[in-house]
């Protein structure tokens, strides 16, 4: 792994897939600016959160795939129809598929380094499970369970599709 991907973070937000987010009107504007002391966190209690719909979560991990391929050194894709083409709107972002397509896919497998069909079960494993997590045990105050949301996967039904060809092909060549 290269130093430069330890150096550094990345911060994502669903804010701006929620529909009414560019409308006057969006119920997670700041009211006023705050300013929290270092770590504390507490501002974020009780704030807007946006409902998570099966779209928003879509969009929401073809962005985060897309960036952590940069992580990964990956240049946008200028070959074929895959998740690291670069997008200037929401409607070109939303005809990219959620995958890597086979160029990049190799590129992310030389940083990486995993095995196809274990990748692709893990996905479609992680498109199928109903958000249903049990919480972790002996939960201490200082370390509190995450909220649960639930997991609307129906937009991710033609990347389940490809996820289940993908893996039938793996399955008669087994490479």
């Amino acid at each position: 792994m290269s130093r430069w991907i330890s150096t550094g973070m990345g911060v994502f937000s669903f804010a701006r897939y929620d529909d009414n987010f560019y409308t006057r009107s969006y119920a997670g504007r700041l009211r006023k600016r705050l300013q929290p002391k270092r770590g504390d966190y507490s501002v974020f209690e009780g704030y807007y959160t946006p409902p998570i719909t099966s779209t928003l979560l879509l969009r929401s991990c073809k962005t985060m795939t897309h960036e952590i391929g940069h992580m990964f050194g990956i240049k946008h894709c200028q070959w074929m129809s895959c998740v690291m083409q670069g997008s200037n709107h929401l409607e070109e972002s939303d005809r990219r598929p959620l995958d890597f397509c086979p160029i990049c896919l190799r590129k992310m497998h030389v940083s990486v380094g995993f095995k196809f069909a274990e990748r692709y079960k893990a996905l479609l494993d992680w498109m199928e499970e109903n958000g249903n997590h049990k919480s972790q045990p002996e939960e201490s105050s200082a370390h509190r369970a995450a909220p649960h949301f639930p997991k609307p996967t129906e937009a991710f039904h033609s990347s389940k599709l490809w996820l289940c060809r993908c893996l039938e092909i793996l399955e008669k060549t087994e490479l």
